[in-house]
């Protein structure tokens, strides 16, 4: 087996794993996975930043670009996400409880970053990149 075909049944199991937590459990596996992602959060070590955009940058292994400056946020693009890729490659959709993980991992290490409560909502999934705005 190839390293891409490896990849791909690893993001199958994922992907499968993902659908079977959310059948099991329904909403409660969006809110298990958001705090799992919290925690890998809390335990990643970031570099203090008083910036969004600096702190996207020192955070995030991923391509995530500030978009746009709001009254009451700012919109951000995830142009890069394992998640999104995993949720595209097997078929699957977006939104679940792999999202969620993203969703807390991000949210807590830019806390972290800034110094600041941080809250993400998602406005728009798609299959090249998701929109969400940043409220900190």
């Amino acid at each position: 087996m190839d390293k891409m075909e490896e990849l791909r049944s690893k993001m199958e199991i994922l992907a499968i794993l993902s659908n079977a937590l959310e059948l099991l459990s329904g909403d409660w596996a969006r809110t298990v996975c958001f705090i799992a992602g919290k925690k890998l959060g809390e335990q990643t070590e970031t570099k203090s930043s008083d910036n969004l955009e600096e702190a996207l940058k020192l955070v995030s292994p991923w391509k995530i670009d500030v978009f746009e400056e709001k009254d009451d946020g700012t919109l951000i693009v995830f142009r890069e996400c394992p998640i999104r890729q995993t949720h595209y490659a097997v078929c699957t959709t977006q939104g679940g409880p792999l999202c969620q993980v993203t969703h807390g991992f991000i949210s807590q290490i830019l806390a972290k970053s800034l110094g600041k409560d941080v809250k993400i909502e998602v406005l728009h999934m798609g299959p090249n990149a998701c929109l969400k705005k940043v409220v900190v």
